[in-house]
């Protein structure tokens, strides 16, 4: 299942997260007679038994289960070449029963792995609390969400992992600095991402944990947000689709092939400049150049290393397809999907559009950004569809002003004339060149919003000047260019009929 988050900005609040959370677990569980149930959960290296620990002591001594305890013997692990996220690694059964004991408040005795022996060797007694708190990378994995109460997924950017995990297997077991990367990489990069990343969209809550290792909630589950923002008032912002939406560019190596360690880093480099949107699969993408096990690859990797909200575009050429995509969307975690309409069939009817759009967003339970590019699709949206379909916004690079009135909210697809859009009733702006201009656009969503038009329009200007130098003849080979003198070894190439040139 997955549960549908509200994405926050934390503005003022700067006290223990643990504290915070402790107070939001007992609004939530209070009035509970029987035990509660915290699972933290995410990839190693992130911080997980710190909370654990600190949320231990807010909760007064809420007893915490180390689920490293229930690894299966090292011989067994070593001889199976798997490492600590892969199911075979952990004794799952064993968990799970302990875990139903824990429920209904009964003691039974934990085992105690020793790690000089690499196996169990002892138990001890564990005796249920009123609040209880399961420490490990497979607490939030679906075997055990029935009896799970609230769950916890602490992420943070693979370099801050990599980090953390080199430091700890060196100093604490004795690994080369070589055999700790190389963990890492099989553990955090390959099995966590097959076995443990699609936990973080069942989860109730995310925490980022940033390289200087300061916590921070990331988003929460919509039904939580109200007592979270309760206990803060004017302390957190909800992160809607008002303001800045950058479209990634796919990077692709000399072969064709996604470069994920580029996407990856391009992500991490909008996230670091401020941005918290981002609209996947987009133009800017090259998403009709892109295979549908592409595109998952794509949202799935942006879901696991972007903080922010993501859009996920299912632009397509058939109605089956577009479903399946939209469904791929919700699967892998997406905040909602962008529909736009087939681009083979121009000049559709205007009832064949409604029931094209209408049965797409059925297709799911995430809401729908109508998407209106009528020089690509030959089927421009008109006011008249945009009040028969239901939908929580809509991008338009047509520029199309009479759509402005018959939306609730009208996001302009340009990187140019942002103010102008924003002046004239848009609420938000989807701009490609913000992928290499990250920092400018910030500023000048910054500016928007606070009302400073002035700025607005300087920041507008030196926008203009920077990109006239890298965007013609083809835009996107230019934010490509641009890029890679940002980011070192993001790569240029570009899939035909473009060239990157």
């Amino acid at each position: 299942m997955h549960k549908y988050k509200t994405h926050v900005k934390a503005l003022r609040h700067g006290g223990p997260i643990e504290k915070l959370l402790a107070e939001m677990l007992v609004k939530l569980f209070g009035h509970c007679d029987k035990p509660v149930l915290i699972a933290v959960g995410g990839p190693g290296g992130t911080g997980k038994s710190t909370l654990c620990h600190d949320l231990s002591v807010a909760l007064e001594g809420a007893p915490v289960l180390t689920l490293d305890d229930y690894k299966t013997a090292r011989e067994f692990r070593q001889n199976q070449n798997i490492y600590g996220p892969h199911p075979d690694a952990n004794k799952l059964s064993l968990i799970r029963e302990h875990l139903v004991y824990l429920k209904k408040g009964i003691q039974f005795d934990r085992p105690v792995y020793c790690s000089k022996a690499g196996d169990v060797r002892s138990t001890a007694p564990f005796l249920p609390g009123r609040f209880n708190i399961l420490d490990g990378e497979v607490s939030t994995y679906r075997d055990f969400r029935d009896l799970v109460d609230f769950s916890i997924f602490v992420d943070s950017d693979w370099r801050t992992q990599l980090q953390t995990r080199v430091l700890r297997d060196v100093k604490e077991r004795g690994y080369s600095r070589d055999k700790a990367i190389a963990t890492f990489l099989h553990s955090n990069l390959r099995e966590f991402a097959e076995y443990g990343a699609e936990s973080k969209k069942w989860a109730d809550l995310h925490v980022h944990c940033h390289d200087n290792y300061r916590l921070e909630v990331e988003s929460i589950a919509q039904d939580h947000f109200g007592v979270l923002e309760g206990l803060v008032p004017g302390q957190v912002k909800s992160i809607c689709l008002d303001g800045l939406i950058v479209p990634p560019c796919t990077p692709f190596d000399v072969d064709g092939k996604i470069d994920e360690r580029a996407f990856v880093e391009h992500l991490e480099y909008l996230s670091e400049h401020g941005v918290t949107r981002i609209l996947v699969n987009g133009t800017t993408a090259e998403f009709c150049s892109l295979l549908p096990a592409e595109r998952q690859v794509l949202l799935g990797v942006a879901r696991r290393y972007f903080p922010g909200m993501i859009l996920f575009n299912t632009g397509s050429d058939s109605l089956c397809q577009a479903c399946e995509a939209a469904r791929w969307g919700e699967d892998y975690g997406a905040d909602a999907i962008v529909a736009m309409a087939p681009y083979y069939f121009s000049g559709a009817a205007e009832d064949g559009l409604v029931q094209f759009f209408d049965t797409l967003r059925k297709s799911v339970a995430v809401p729908m950004v109508l998407y209106n590019f009528a020089r690509h699709t030959g089927n421009a949206l008109t006011p008249e569809i945009l009040r028969r379909v239901e939908h929580i916004a809509v991008k338009d690079s047509s520029n199309n002003a009479a759509l402005i009135p018959a939306t609730s909210c009208y996001l302009a697809g340009t990187s140019k004339r942002v103010v102008e859009s924003m002046s004239a009733g848009a609420k938000g702006f989807v701009s490609a060149l913000a992928c290499c201009m990250p920092d400018l656009y910030v500023q000048l969503e910054t500016a928007l919003s606070a009302g400073d038009t002035t700025q607005a329009l300087a920041l507008q200007d030196e926008i203009k000047e920077r990109s006239g130098a890298f965007v013609s003849p083809n835009e996107i080979a230019g934010i490509k260019r641009e890029l890679s003198r940002k980011i070192s070894g993001y790569p240029v190439n570009m899939r035909l009929p473009l060239l990157g040139t």
